[in-house]
């Protein structure tokens, strides 16, 4: 079997065109999404949103990749971490609220102090 009978691949803006009620697609099994927060509006991420939420309960495996934390905390059951293209580490739910924390001190440390905002 061919690969797009099982797959579908979301790339960036492409998820933005895809309606609540298209579902048709959903005979997928597996569905990558590249960026799909990325660019969108709020009303748009909101429809991203419970288009995932509904294939997570259709059992179907999705796999994300995005820079926006924020949105994927309520929809993930895991996040890996890339740098350099290998993964540097695997969280799981009940570590996203520790995760947020070490990635906020990675990426801002002391810069307040440095601008002299703290």
């Amino acid at each position: 079997f061919a690969i797009e009978s099982i797959c579908i691949h979301l790339f960036y803006g492409d998820a933005k065109e895809i309606s609540p009620n298209s579902y048709s697609f959903a005979k997928n099994e597996v569905f990558i999404l590249d960026e799909p927060f990325n660019g969108v509006d709020i009303q748009s991420n909101l429809v991203i949103t419970e288009i995932i939420k509904k294939l997570k309960a259709l059992k179907k495996t999705l796999i994300l990749s995005s820079h926006i934390f924020s949105s994927l905390v309520e929809i993930c059951d895991e996040i890996f971490l890339l740098k350099n293209g290998k993964i540097i580490k695997k969280v799981t739910q009940k570590d996203f609220s520790n995760l947020a924390s070490e990635l906020k001190e990675f990426t801002i440390g002391n810069r307040n102090e440095k601008l002299g905002l703290s």
